[in-house]
């Protein structure tokens, strides 16, 4: 029976060639180990015109000559530094570009069991699909390739992706749609909606801060004669975004992140977000060519944001100031571990502990600064 590969939103681009084209090529690895029929991709494959244009050879040479079909939906990152120049006009060897608008219909055989597949890409609008001319459907399953939001569906993880109108759910039950392959989200969801299984299976790989958790692509089998709950199958080479929230002592130190970094990998994007009330500013901008210094090779980007760090010369000596952070610290609460694999649970203990530290002393440097 079919097996189909769900993948979306991996944004290749020159900036980060190796790294993205490395997780292509992971892509292209699991689809081959799993045997499948299709891999369809929903969208924002490079991200932007220009990255699709220098990329286009790589690209080539590492889907080479499949065993299965390629269908390519474009996105809205592919509009991205257009201009006039169009994506069919370049060579995707064995990719099937999917850029028909509003929308295709092919049938594919690939073994016991005809597929079809309807190709909706990115639009500003889809306010017009009750007229679009898509006859019933024949075969036996009707597959949707869309790029776009959703309306009505509930999401996790980060925020959506501007562009476009929202489909209506009813474009896909109108037209007879057994599983909607969506992109556009990078967070990874599925949810029926009347006959409709919607699915996002997530960017492909981190592309920007706060796309917690592992990324991937998902896995579909039809069994019984009916396609069955996508199956989530990471990506290694994608790594993982880590946020930490640390707080800055008065010399502008914060403890050893050798601990944490047991856990980090080559790939992964790690943002640190400093907090606190220093003796001098320069000690932090110190600690954060240290720590750039040391952790280069072993992550694939460290980011620090320091904006909630302010300064008192003469903090430390304070009495009332260290008298508040020794009570603060007895009162820290535990580490809690992430409540599944699809998304960290925010600790809102630890959240509020923070916010309670970064709230005092800047109310205890406005006491002191009027004080002398």
């Amino acid at each position: 029976m079919p097996r189909i590969l769900h993948a979306s939103d991996l944004h290749l681009s020159e900036s980060e060639k190796d790294y993205s084209l490395g997780v292509f090529a992971e892509l292209i690895e699991v689809a081959n180990r799993e045997h499948v029929d299709y891999l369809i991709f929903c969208g924002d494959l490079f991200d932007t015109f220009v990255d699709a244009e220098k990329l286009r050879g790589e690209f080539r040479k590492i889907l080479g000559t499949p065993t299965f079909e390629f269908l390519y939906l474009p996105g809205n990152h592919e509009e991205l530094r257009r201009g006039s120049r169009h994506l069919m006009r370049l060579d995707w060897g064995a990719a099937r570009v999917l850029h028909t608008k509003p929308f295709d219909l092919l049938t594919l055989d690939r073994g016991e069991m005809p597929i079809e597949f309807l190709s909706i890409p990115h639009q500003d609008q889809y306010a017009g699909y009750g007229n679009w001319p898509i006859p019933p459907k024949r075969a036996a399953f009707r597959i949707a390739l869309a790029h776009g939001v959703v309306a009505g569906l509930s999401y996790r993880g980060p925020d959506m992706e501007g562009g476009g109108t929202a489909m209506d759910p009813d474009l896909f039950a109108r037209f007879q749609v057994d599983y909607a392959a969506l992109g556009h989200i990078h967070g990874r969801r599925s949810q029926s909606i009347g006959p409709v299984l919607f699915a996002y299976p997530g960017s492909t790989r981190v592309w920007r801060s706060n796309e917690d958790g592992e990324r991937g692509c998902l896995l579909l089998d039809v069994k019984g004669g009916q396609i069955v709950e996508p199956r989530f199958l990471p990506l290694i080479s994608a790594g993982q975004f880590r946020h930490y929230d640390l707080a800055l002592d008065l010399e502008g130190e914060i403890p050893s992140l050798d601990h944490l970094a047991k856990e980090w990998g080559r790939q992964d994007f790690i943002e640190l977000e400093w907090t606190g009330l220093v003796e001098d500013e320069r000690a932090v901008a110190q600690l954060e060519r240290t720590l750039q210094e040391k952790f280069s090779q072993v992550v694939r980007r460290l980011d620090i944001k320091r904006e909630g760090v302010s300064a008192l010369p003469g903090i430390a000596s304070q009495p009332v100031v260290r008298q508040f952070l020794e009570a603060w610290k007895l009162r820290m609460p535990p580490l809690k571990e992430a409540v599944s694999a699809l998304q960290s649970e925010v600790d809102l203990e630890r959240v509020v502990w923070l916010r309670a530290r970064e709230l005092a002393l800047n109310a205890l440097k406005t006491h002191l600064e009027r004080a002398g």
